[in-house]
């Protein structure tokens, strides 16, 4: 377990001994935690691995024919833009890189946590997995144009950041329920809301999960610390992309919270970056554009 980590799960106040041993036993056991399916872990162990070939990759992608389809219709999508039709996932790892294909594969495998085709599903999770495809997009929007090398973990760092809520709601679901109407009910902060009915929040929930599935410190650094405004440092420009694209999820209703006015331009992020007011609304209009042409392809 990281010092990191075990800062967050030691920073519930001292006072709440309850809340420490829930926060412990829903994230720091194993068992309690989601497994990362097996093909999608064992495709991020080879992506990192600079030895694989594209013929290796393809192998164990195919093994998982439901998978395989989703990339190939991800791939094929407004978002990748590429300029003939993918037709094999040969193809799409050859055209679009490993750096790609696996944050289409950790998409597929987050969609099914989110089991958003269930009937068991309700409001709250098509909510969360809209929020947190649209985030995902939002940062690669905000990132390509300007720091390429960044694009795949800032699309994941959207993609995971509040994949601590999904735990939350399934491993308390009778708090969490708590915290989305008080959230709703009040206009209150989420995070904020979960501290104070929990006595930890989502952000630490996640953090720990994605040391769990074994991503790398940075993409864990940056969910632990989403919710932090200290944090936000021009070193760590993931952070600061992380933020202003899940600004833009916020203003424009792509989940939970719909903020219309929410400061963006202005905001401690940009004020870092100064990113222009036209980026925003270019980015806010892809975005939209993507999410009522293909959103099913995510569904």
């Amino acid at each position: 377990m990281s010092t990191t980590l075990e800062a967050a799960a030691g920073s519930a106040p001292a006072a709440a001994d309850a809340s420490t041993e829930q926060l412990q036993r829903i994230i720091m056991t194993t068992r309690d935690l989601p497994a990362m399916p097996q093909v999608a872990a064992k495709v991020l162990e080879l992506s990192s691995d600079p030895g694989t070939s594209a013929r290796q990759l393809q192998q164990v992608i195919a093994d998982d024919q439901a998978m395989t389809a989703r990339i190939l219709k991800i791939a094929n999508s407004a978002m990748y833009s590429c300029s003939r039709k993918i037709k094999t996932l040969t193809e799409a790892i050859v055209m679009l890189g490993f750096n790609s294909i696996r944050s289409l594969v950790v998409t597929s495998a987050a969609r099914n946590l989110y089991n958003t085709r269930s009937s068991q599903t309700g409001l709250k999770e098509r909510l969360l997995w809209e929020h947190s495809i649209g985030a995902a997009f939002a940062c690669r929007l905000l990132v390509e144009p300007r720091l390429p090398a960044l694009t795949e973990e800032a699309f994941l760092a959207g993609l995971l950041h509040d994949i601590g809520k999904l735990v939350l709601n399934q491993r308390v679901p009778m708090e969490f329920d708590q915290i989305v109407q008080v959230v709703y009910n009040e206009n209150r902060e989420f995070s904020a809301t979960e501290r104070a009915i929990l006595g930890f929040d989502h952000a630490q929930v996640g953090a720990l999960l994605v040391n769990k599935w074994k991503f790398s410190p940075a993409l864990e650094h940056v969910i632990l610390n989403h919710h932090n405004p200290e944090a936000l440092s021009a070193e760590d420009p993931l952070l600061l992309y992380l933020d202003l694209g899940n600004r833009l999820c916020h203003r424009l209703g792509i989940g939970f919270i719909d903020d219309a006015g929410l400061e963006i331009e202005g905001c401690a992020a940009n004020r870092i970056l100064g990113l222009p007011a036209a980026a925003f609304d270019d980015a806010a209009r892809r975005l939209q554009e993507t999410l009522a042409d293909e959103m099913e392809i995510f569904i």
